[in-house]
């Protein structure tokens, strides 16, 4: 299955060798395959993602993907 991936802030250039697009890149993946399958075969860690979207909704690592999704992956926000 062909998934979009959307790489934010930090996230972009330490998935480049994986995603060359800075996005939304295009990636494939076996049926079946989840959140977390994505984050590997980018070759990101997970303390990297601070925040998961999934269409638009906040999703976990274990939640599965489907064709044509779009995946945005955001690095962990500091405020003061």
């Amino acid at each position: 299955m062909i998934i979009r991936v959307k790489l934010r802030d930090t996230l972009k250039s330490r998935a480049r060798a994986n995603l060359p697009d800075p996005g939304p890149g295009e990636m494939t993946l076996p049926a079946g395959a989840t959140v977390n399958d994505l984050v590997l075969k980018l070759g990101l860690e997970k303390e990297l993602i601070g925040l998961i979207v999934v269409n638009k909704r906040q999703r976990g690592y274990e939640d599965k993907l489907q064709d044509g999704d779009l995946v945005e992956l955001f690095s962990p926000m500091a405020g003061g």
